[in-house]
């Protein structure tokens, strides 16, 4: 049974039970009343709770863009002359990047030139996926000095 048959019901039981007419209208204006302010507090709380709703809806988006769109553009870079670790942000076009510790000048290889792995998803496997300079023999330390 809904709230709407039980309040029907309500009113035909105390229509039957209670005899005095000034009595009656008191009880029914009661409960109208007291149903008006449930009533209200449930709408004051549902706004209460979409307001809620939509400040949780913004961190989480806030949130979302921090965790999953910086990563997209963020890559993390080794430093092969001091083995400085840290991230710059990913622009395929550049060739090179400067080490914030030691200030020497990383070549950017993007391309892997076959040196990828076939696990590797996002860049060669001497790399860990960063996309960043590896080197895989001295020679080629020596080249870039």
């Amino acid at each position: 049974m809904n709230i709407k048959d039980e309040l029907k019901k309500l009113m035909v039981d105390m229509n039957n039970n209670i005899k005095d007419e000034k009595d009656l209208k008191y009880v029914q204006e009661k409960i109208i009343t007291t149903l008006g302010d449930i009533l209200q507090k449930i709408d004051d709380t549902s706004k209460e709770n979409q307001i809620k709703i939509a400040k949780l809806e913004d961190k989480l988006e806030k949130m979302e863009k921090e965790l999953y769109i910086n990563d997209m553009y963020d890559i993390e870079i080794v430093c092969p002359y001091c083995n400085y670790q840290f991230e710059a942000e990913f622009d395929e076009d550049k060739k090179e990047i400067k080490c914030p510790e030691c200030n020497n000048i990383i070549e950017l290889d993007w391309s892997c030139d076959g040196e990828c792995d076939d696990d590797c998803n996002d860049g060669c496997g001497s790399c860990g996926g960063c996309g960043g300079h590896h080197h895989d023999s001295s020679q080629d330390l020596e080249d870039d000095m």
